[in-house]
């Protein structure tokens, strides 16, 4: 069974190659996009902590699911890897102290990804 690192580095940062590359030069959609997942991921966050006080697996394995794509897509791989993680295993109601320990580092980690993604947003935006 995959078990994420929770070492802190640089595999957790963010990667906007792919976002850059979709965008064919238009800076307003990269800050538009950087600005959606934000909002998004802030809020998916949200959930997940509020999920979790009341031990609703099924939301978390929902949100966690719904939360893979815009992660990958942001670059944000491990993280993605580690929601798959957690859906899957919310999903079947196991694993619940590791889904706690992963939720809070992903959570830790992203108020600090999100506070820099805010910076880059403004770089593209004209």
């Amino acid at each position: 069974m995959h078990k994420p690192a929770l070492n802190i580095n640089m595999e957790y940062s963010y990667d906007l190659s792919q976002l850059i590359q979709l965008s064919h030069g238009s800076k307003d959609f990269v800050a538009n996009m950087l600005e959606i997942f934000i909002k998004s991921a802030g809020e998916i966050m949200a959930q997940l902590k509020g999920a979790l006080v009341v031990d609703d697996w099924n939301k978390v394995s929902e949100l966690s699911h719904k939360a893979i794509p815009s992660f990958h897509f942001m670059g944000l791989i491990n993280f993605s890897d580690e929601l798959r993680y957690i859906e899957q295993n919310a999903k079947k109601e196991i694993e619940h102290a590791r889904i706690h320990e992963l939720i809070g580092f992903i959570d830790k980690n992203m108020v600090v990804i999100l506070k820099d993604l805010k910076e880059e947003a403004e770089k593209y935006k004209t």
